[in-house]
């Protein structure tokens, strides 16, 4: 089993956007420090409308989207970045899970799916294995 070394090497690693779409500004904003404290190029959103209206469609990246937000839940969301051309691939992170949420996001095509709280490392390790696949 291959350790994932949790620090990028910037010389190998491109500067892939991480987007951070979630209606609770507090845990948006801590997600977003966190990110670029490890050097990563991190933005964050308070909703699906305020991202859409932000990022250009066509744009590459990761996009961490909260499944239960007002307006526009994560599953919502994913179905509108599809349409409108959307090349990111998607980590669905929730905090009221039910019974088929994590299958159901992974049938849409996010490439990971996490409970709240979960750790630094999990979700450092979803992203490094998307940026090491990334073409």
């Amino acid at each position: 089993m291959k350790i994932l070394s949790l620090k990028k090497d910037m010389m190998n690693m491109p500067l892939t956007p991480i987007y951070i779409v979630d209606d609770n500004q507090s845990f948006g904003n801590s997600l977003k420090r966190m990110l670029n404290a490890r050097e990563y190029n991190a933005d964050y959103f308070e909703s699906a409308q305020t991202f859409l209206d932000s990022i250009p469609s066509g744009q590459k990246g990761i996009v961490i989207v909260d499944l239960y937000m007002p307006e526009c839940n994560g599953f919502e969301l994913m179905k509108k970045m599809h349409a409108m051309g959307y090349d990111a691939s998607v980590i669905v992170i929730t905090g009221h899970s039910q019974a088929n949420s994590r299958d159901k996001a992974m049938q849409r095509g996010a490439i990971g799916f996490l409970e709240k709280p979960f750790t630094e490392r999990s979700l450092l390790e979803l992203i490094q294995i998307r940026m090491e696949n990334e073409d």
